[in-house]
């Protein structure tokens, strides 16, 4: 049986020093959306700010909209325009994530490679993940420091199973990567380790609460975290909130909702 994610996963992950300066506490660099789903970068953004020190978001500049979209959504970000400004600030960058709203087209195919090819610790949602499906010569890029986070049915495209206890193990190991299997009960492997996330709420079968999950680990990665304690601790946390919401609105929130309310979620678990 798998061991399940509790809320000591949240309180494991490492917390910023009293003497510690801007951007010592993670540095993240977010590479999501379309002109179609913007939707899908704000929400990986607004549950990604409140946990990390400086958010970078990459847009082409084709995408003027997106970019105007965003600025009005959070000015907590760092926005970069162009190739040329992403390969100035990808040195100083902690974690990257990669795909939520996604086109998936060879422009995202190369920028996917060129991530991958860092070796940074990032974590691949949605888009980035049907690239990775209809591009196998990506699939060796794959490393330990990566985090996929497929539903069940990216899952079955991906690896040729249904999404199991023992696939997501074997997945994971055959990947060399850290698999968050997302469902009723996600399933977190990273080869060797199972776990499951049990907390959930059926208000999170909404649109949206994927990209919730994907920008909370990817910032859980920027803040020093290993992969799996990232996944374990987002998945637990993401359920968490989803959880209290469900006793102020039922089932009647908004991703937008739980984005919103993740900092009072870690924040009833610290105290």
């Amino acid at each position: 049986m798998p061991q399940r994610c509790t809320a000591s996963d949240w309180l494991l992950l490492r917390q910023p020093e009293k003497a510690s300066h801007k951007g010592e506490n993670g540095r993240l660099l977010i590479c999501a959306g379309s002109s179609q789903y913007h939707g899908s970068l704000i929400l990986s953004i607004l549950a990604s700010v409140r946990f990390c020190d400086l958010v970078y978001v990459y847009c082409d500049k084709e995408n003027q909209a997106l970019v105007r979209r965003l600025k009005q959504a959070t000015p907590n970000v760092i926005v970069l325009s162009s190739s040329r400004a992403l390969s100035s600030f990808l040195p100083s960058i902690d974690s990257i994530l990669a795909g939520p709203g996604w086109a998936v087209d060879s422009k995202n195919a190369a920028i996917l490679a060129r991530l991958l090819k860092t070796r940074k610790p990032i974590v691949l949602d949605a888009g980035a993940l049907a690239i990775l499906g209809g591009n196998r010569r990506l699939l060796p890029l794959l490393h330990p420091s990566c985090v996929l986070t497929p539903h069940g049915g990216e899952f079955k495209k991906l690896f040729g199973k249904e999404a199991a206890a023992h696939s997501v193990l074997s997945a994971a190991k055959k990947t060399n990567s850290v698999i968050l299997c997302k469902g009723p009960i996600d399933l977190i492997s990273d080869g060797r380790r199972l776990c499951s996330n049990r907390v959930h709420h059926v208000g999170m079968t909404k649109g949206g609460t994927g990209d919730v999950l994907a920008g909370l680990c990817a910032v859980l990665l920027a803040s020093h975290n290993t992969p799996f304690q990232s996944a374990c601790a987002a998945a637990y946390l993401n359920g968490l909130a989803g959880l209290r919401l469900s006793k102020k609105m039922g089932a009647h929130y908004s991703s937008l909702d739980l984005a919103n309310e993740l900092p009072a979620a870690a924040r009833a678990i610290e105290k």
